[in-house]
């Protein structure tokens, strides 16, 4: 006893989808995320120093220490989960281009 599950969207026209306009929008996103993510990799880690620079001398010098740590580790993960992310759109839109080949499909063959 499967149940129907009732898609209240309507069917998508593939037919009307122009296949070059398709192709030069994921070129533009790529080429953002590839500036996206030059840029997070130039000024991330530069701004983790920085943070961590004002954030410890904020924490040494003032009494409230345990906001200023998590202030810190805070803006620590935030950082990296950013460029993380920018790392793994890049890569998507690469792999998607054929710029990056799957790992998956290259197996490789057993000597005998």
């Amino acid at each position: 006893m499967s149940k129907k599950i009732e898609n209240n969207f309507p069917e998508f026209d593939y037919s009307s989808v122009d296949e070059h306009q398709v192709s030069q929008e994921v070129i533009k996103n790529f080429e953002d995320q590839k500036r996206k993510r030059d840029n997070y990799k130039k000024y991330g880690p530069l701004f983790i120093l920085i943070s961590g620079v004002v954030f410890l001398t904020l924490m040494f010098s003032l009494e409230s220490k345990i906001t200023f740590l998590f202030l810190w580790v805070a803006s620590v993960l935030y950082c990296a989960a950013l460029m993380i992310r920018a790392e793994y759109r890049y890569h998507q839109y690469a792999k998607m281009l054929g710029f990056i080949k799957d790992e998956e499909d290259e197996i490789p063959e057993e000597e005998e």
